[in-house]
């Protein structure tokens, strides 16, 4: 059987039998085996002649155990990407684990998605900067007052941008819309949402069966700003799955693990938390070939590959982001619609 040897190893198992067998000296027998006399008496005083490994009693490792079996589940569970298990066990300071929870994945031998996971996540077609996925989501209660986010998220960038509503109309879906035209620094030329009655009407019946005709605010503000807006198919909430997961990871990051006395602070909380997301989360479903790791970074890339596309340069758009942090949230009461 082939003897694997350490890779600073001066001797082998036969020169070890003949140091500890021999009668000589440890001065002559490290002179002969051009050796220190420090090995020739561990070799006199072993019983076995192979090497022993070099790996500690105990490690340390930079993930509790808890931590790295949440890491493998979610991994195995999920195939998420690497950043985005990483932000789910550390959402503050997810830059201090994240090499440890990459180690954790070699170790278990789940750092390569399956070519099997690869197949059943669907591709998305390529659009440059400017197709956004819209929803809703639901937030705590404050003083007994329901409150509503709408949130946007744009295809290629991954930019993300939200806004506190106390009702889900249509009113307030037009006037988001608005929002998302002053905010992102680029032209929009597609939107898409699910088929609530905020987006649109094409669902609504009257009394003789018959489909709704008349466009919702958000078609005719889409309509007058050459705005593709299309609607999911009915009762496939996944189609429109990207924006589904950012509303998970804004909650995540925010409302699930704070409690607010105030709409106020969760405003603050929350804008607070779209600046990080968009300036300093990593994103690894962001496409590889641009080589960028946050939504920002792929603002700057696409505006080295298309300025044209751009209403803004991305260093005026990153000063327009940071004031958001402190900005107060001004709502107002929309009258219910049906």
């Amino acid at each position: 059987m082939k003897q694997t040897y350490h890779s600073n190893s001066t001797t082998n198992v036969r020169l070890r039998c003949e140091i500890n067998k021999s009668n000589l000296s440890h001065h002559a027998l490290s002179v002969r085996y051009g050796v220190s006399e420090k090995t020739i008496s561990k070799w006199k005083n072993r019983i076995v002649f192979t090497d022993k490994s070099s790996k500690p009693d105990t490690i340390h490792y930079a993930l509790s155990e808890l931590d790295m079996l949440i890491a493998i589940e979610l991994r195995v569970l999920t195939w998420w990407s690497l950043d985005e298990i990483t932000e789910a066990i550390n959402s503050t300071a997810p830059e201090r684990i994240r090499s440890a929870v990459y180690r954790t994945f070699v170790r278990e031998n789940i750092n390569k998605v399956p070519e099997k996971e690869k197949e059943k996540a669907k591709k998305f077609k390529e659009y440059d900067p400017g197709f956004l996925h819209i929803d809703v989501t639901y937030l705590p209660k404050i003083n007994g007052i329901k409150y509503y986010l709408f949130v946007a998220i744009d295809r290629a960038t991954r930019t993300l941008y939200y806004k506190i509503y106390d009702a889900k109309t249509s009113t307030n879906a037009e006037s988001f819309m608005l929002e998302c035209l002053d905010f992102f620094p680029f032209g929009i030329t597609h939107v898409l949402t699910d088929n609530g009655l905020e987006f649109t009407n094409h669902l609504l019946k009257n009394k003789k069966g018959e489909y709704c005709a008349k466009p919702s605010k958000l078609d005719v503000l889409c309509q007058e700003n050459d705005i593709d807006h299309r609607c999911t198919k009915p009762f496939t909430p996944k189609t429109n799955g990207m924006v589904e997961k950012a509303n998970d990871i804004i909650k995540k990051g925010t409302v699930k693990k704070t409690i607010y006395n105030s709409l106020e602070e969760m405003n603050q909380d929350l804008m607070g938390f779209l600046v990080h997301y968009n300036l300093h989360r990593r994103h690894g479903s962001l496409r590889r070939e641009l080589k960028v790791k946050t939504p920002f970074n792929a603002i700057e890339k696409w505006f080295e590959l298309d300025p044209k596309i751009f209403k803004e340069n991305p260093i005026d758009f990153k000063i327009k982001l940071l004031l958001l942090k402190d900005s107060k949230q001004e709502n107002k009461e929309q009258p219910c619609e049906t």
